[in-house]
């Protein structure tokens, strides 16, 4: 009862403090949801967000940005003209249909610009509360499609996962591109190679032919009311993208669970002659189609001079740090992340674990140096008997821009 009693003073001192005794409903008045909602403050806080969750996951002979006065650029995809699925499952009570669509953020670069949807991806209108029918045999649209691809300069292709697809009671036994999407890109891709693939999706998705032979790819998400113009900024260069993956994408549904701190399997992950018992699939590598914390720029960055500096046993910390160099054209951010691996320990410890990030902004040509103190309990970890634990070991500190980091060194602690 007492933990009860300091759980609700906890609560009713919040409300007291907000003012709900004296105004219970002080949030929730007709006039200030017509002065708040869809207003311009929040419609650029959206804008914002949309533009910093893009990942641009590939940019084969820098395709992206695209040049805006280039005007024979074709848009294809039955979800490039959704304004629904952009707001995603969790749409509580937004108004169906009110996002800007990737068409509509097109055409304020290009009104002339060519759309053709291709096969529909479902095949009646969706409602929120029943299953999503996905078209498997209706390839209306195919050929109309194909038609306006095979003279085009650039293909922008807009495929993925309708918005309801995603969320509560909406798993799917298998993570590639839904109905006939697969068949229009490949079908796209034998009279025109040059294609931008915008993947509008809620879940990582295995797309290996995609990732071979796809020249630019850009993981754009359900990205809220301001997808549209969130895309078309970044398609045409006006917003560097510095997304990063916050999950890892498979190359196939048979490695989901896939993380990037899973545990080692006790067994060699290299192979050795004529010694099949490695960890391994037969099938397809180990490694994901992308990582976590992975994502490109339109620009790059150089990273040199790594660093450790153990001060740990003076009572003060561990320093690291590295120097990062912008040598592209344009300024860009970059997510500089540090993983730490523990080689040996009385319970078993992640491969690596993140424990350290910075986001950092260059100008072309700008080099700056990225500084991380480790602590004592950056390096401990719970027992199971749910107590702090200090053990002396190896330590593997890794530095890089995604969880498969460029530079690594190892250094011998003692508690």
């Amino acid at each position: 009862l007492a933990t009860i009693d300091e759980a609700v003073k906890r609560i009713l001192k919040v409300k007291f403090e907000l003012g709900l005794f004296d105004d219970p409903y002080k949030y929730c008045s007709e006039e200030l949801e017509k002065e708040v909602i869809g207003s311009q403050e929040l419609t650029d806080g959206v804008l914002d967000m949309a533009l910093k969750s893009v990942v641009l996951l590939k940019n084969e002979n820098k395709l992206l940005p695209l040049d805006k006065s280039n005007k024979n650029i074709v848009l294809i995809g039955p979800l490039a003209a959704d304004k629904d699925s952009p707001l995603g499952n969790w749409r509580a009570m937004a108004v169906d249909n009110s996002a800007i669509s990737v068409l509509e953020g097109m055409q304020e670069y290009n009104q002339d610009i060519i759309y053709s949807s291709g096969p529909e991806l479902i095949t009646a209108p969706t409602e929120f509360s029943k299953e999503v029918k996905i078209n498997e045999t209706d390839t209306t649209g195919l050929q109309e499609a194909i038609q306006v691809a095979r003279n085009a300069d650039v293909v922008v292709m807009v495929l993925g996962e309708n918005g309801l697809q995603s969320g509560e009671g909406r798993s799917r036994t298998q993570i590639d591109l839904p109905g006939l999407q697969q068949q229009l890109l490949e079908e796209i891709y034998k009279v025109n190679r040059n294609i931008v693939l915008i993947l509008n999706n809620g879940r990582p998705l295995a797309l290996p032919w995609a990732k071979e032979n796809v020249p630019a790819i850009v993981e754009a998400w359900h990205l809220g009311s301001q997808s549209g113009n969130a895309i078309a900024k970044i398609l045409y260069g006006d917003y560097n993208p510095s997304g990063k993956l916050p999950m890892t994408f498979p190359r196939s549904v048979g490695q989901v669970p896939i993380y990037y701190n899973d545990k080692s399997t006790g067994r060699p992950s290299l192979p050795s002659k004529d010694f099949v018992f490695w960890s391994h699939y037969q099938d397809v590598s180990n490694e994901p189609l992308w990582p976590f914390g992975y994502g490109l720029s339109y620009t790059e960055f150089k990273y040199t001079n790594f660093k450790i500096e153990n001060n740990f046993n003076q009572g003060k910390y561990i320093k690291v740090s590295i120097d990062i160099e912008n040598t592209g054209d344009v300024a860009g951010k970059d997510v500089v992340q540090l993983y730490l691996k523990d080689r040996f320990s009385k319970v078993v410890r992640p491969m690596k674990e993140l424990k350290a990030f910075q986001q950092i902004f260059l100008q072309p040509n700008e080099n700056k140096t990225i500084v991380f103190k480790l602590s004592k309990l950056d390096f401990s970890y719970y027992d199971n008997n749910g107590k702090l634990f200090y053990e002396d070991g190896v330590f593997d500190i890794s530095i890089g821009n995604s969880s498969n980091p460029e530079f690594s060194s190892s250094m011998e602690m003692i508690f």
